[in-house]
């Protein structure tokens, strides 16, 4: 199971297909541990 913000979890909607959304756990107030996470933060 990988944490994931929610920036990063719409990310992997785009990404994954149903079978592997259910490896992920939406998080808020905890480090996300996607390896996108500051590709997609920073700006």
């Amino acid at each position: 199971m990988i944490q994931v913000c929610l920036v990063c979890y719409k990310f992997y909607q785009s990404i994954y297909d149903k079978k592997k959304m259910k490896d992920l756990i939406l998080v808020e107030g905890q480090p996300c541990k996607s390896m996108y996470h500051k590709k997609l933060t920073d700006r």
